[in-house]
């Protein structure tokens, strides 16, 4: 009888003692997900940017643009103690194209299809935003990625160096200097 009770107990030490190992991971999980429960934007507008602007009936890709964006300096900025080590989720809320001038007076409706990639140094390049069927003389305005794995940008938006191109045909060639501006909004979320 004596056996059996310090068996009994000995077992229940010892599930007890799993239990308690197992709720501790279970609290190391939440705390890695909490998250500030509203994520914030970050604008990154570039104006009057001059591009080759080549159109063909197949996509050409422009040279890099870069952002000009410090996701850690933002962060800091907005929360004390907090950086881009932090960083939970980035993606792309937003962008549009806005037509400035061109020197032959070519304009934004010779682009029917078009593709912004996002790229920055040990990162493959990415499709992040596309337009279809553009009649827009004054606008390309794309419709970000939703795909979860092809949307999430906080490896690339963490890096200083990052840049997009565009990649853009139409029915016809056409050959300029364009001046161009960006706006794109990115969503961010931190957490602890």
């Amino acid at each position: 009888m004596k056996r059996i009770i310090i068996s009994a107990t000995m077992v229940s030490s010892l599930l007890m003692g799993i239990g308690g190992l197992n709720s501790c991971s279970k609290v190391d999980d939440i705390i890695d997900n909490i998250s500030i429960p509203i994520p914030f934007a970050i604008n990154v507008n570039k104006n009057n940017i001059d591009i080759p602007f080549i159109v063909e009936k197949e996509y050409v890709k422009s040279p890099s643009i870069p952002l000009g964006l410090d996701l850690d300096a933002e962060i800091k900025n907005r929360f004390q103690g907090m950086s881009v080590d932090n960083v939970k989720s980035a993606r792309l809320s937003s962008l549009s194209i806005t037509y400035v001038s061109s020197t032959l007076g070519t304009k934004l409706n010779a682009v029917t299809d078009a593709r912004v990639w996002i790229s920055a140094p040990g990162q493959a390049d990415r499709i992040i935003a596309t337009v279809s069927n553009n009649i827009s003389a004054d606008a390309l305005n794309f419709t970000p990625v939703t795909t979860e794995s092809e949307a999430e940008l906080m490896n690339y938006l963490k890096s200083s160096d990052v840049s997009i191109y565009l990649e853009v045909k139409g029915p016809e060639e056409k050959i300029d200097q364009m001046r161009i501006n960006i706006n794109s909004s990115f969503k961010i979320e931190i957490g602890l």
